[in-house]
């Protein structure tokens, strides 16, 4: 078995081990048909696939319970290792005890770390992967919020259980997220983790009340005009990192801030 196929290995048995947890934290809310699909499969091995797709980031495939590790990080990590800072730092993490939940932590930070800690291409698939199983287990992503929630649970799951993440995705989304969060409620935090749009705002209007529907219609609206010409471009390969990390730079949510401090406002008077 090649290396290849030896790190597919390991990473579907972390997939397996984290599909358990996952479904046994969330199982009110993760659909019951997306349970029992995955609780069928014993083996995740035909279902974590290695892709030649011209990017060095991993992606799910919740339709077919697949994820999708790039063939190019092995191209990439082989370059990485040519610098001179690869490995200088073994036990480098990118969080401290007091912002594993709430970061400033972009792609760039984490490229900046696997190049400092010396990862492998395993090891670099293992701190993006928590993120992508969630996604087959039912929680929402593609649009901005959705990812800011996925996230969010991905940081609040790690940190519960000891599992491994890199704490560096889509950090501006997490924090709006959150802010969602501390208003609604945990419990509906993760309620709506596992919901589409509509069923979101219904259950905003049922347990929130008409104006927490709004304010989250109105935030993901925005979200979205920001987020989408980041999210739609492609970055090929080491090549597309600095670009990657420059397009995110450029998102401002300066207006999604606007609604949530206008509804904060409200809500004092």
């Amino acid at each position: 078995m090649n290396q290849i196929e030896l790190d597919r290995k390991e990473i579907s048995q972390l997939v397996k081990k984290y599909v358990t947890i996952i479904l046994e934290e969330y199982k009110e809310y993760i659909p019951i048909n997306i349970q029992n699909k995955l609780k069928s499969i014993k083996d995740f091995y035909d279902y974590v696939l290695v892709v030649p797709n011209h990017t060095i980031s991993l992606f799910a495939n919740p339709i077919n319970t697949t994820i999708y590790l790039p063939f190019d990080a092995y191209k990439a990590i082989e370059i990485l290792k040519k610098l001179p800072d690869y490995g200088i730092g073994k036990n480098h993490k990118t969080y401290k005890e007091n912002n594993i939940i709430l970061n400033d932590n972009t792609y760039r930070d984490f490229v900046n770390h696997v190049i400092i800690k010396g990862e492998s291409c395993v090891e670099y698939f293992k701190e993006i992967l928590l993120h992508e199983v969630m996604h087959i287990c039912g929680s929402s992503g593609f649009h901005a919020l959705c990812e800011g929630f996925n996230e969010l649970k991905t940081r609040e799951i790690a940190e519960k259980y000891g599992l491994e993440t890199s704490y560096c995705g889509y950090p501006k989304e997490v924090k709006i997220a959150y802010e969602l969060q501390q208003i609604f409620g945990r419990k509906i935090g993760d309620k709506i983790n596992f919901l589409d749009f509509k069923e979101r705002l219904i259950l905003l209007e049922q347990e929130v009340g008409e104006e927490a529907a709004t304010l989250y219609k109105n935030i993901f609206v925005s979200m979205e005009k920001e987020f989408r010409p980041y999210i739609t471009k492609s970055y090929p390969a080491l090549n597309g990192i600095k670009e990657k990390c420059d397009e995110y730079d450029k998102i401002d949510y300066k207006e999604v801030y606007s609604f949530l401090n206008d509804y904060k406002d409200k809500k004092k008077k």
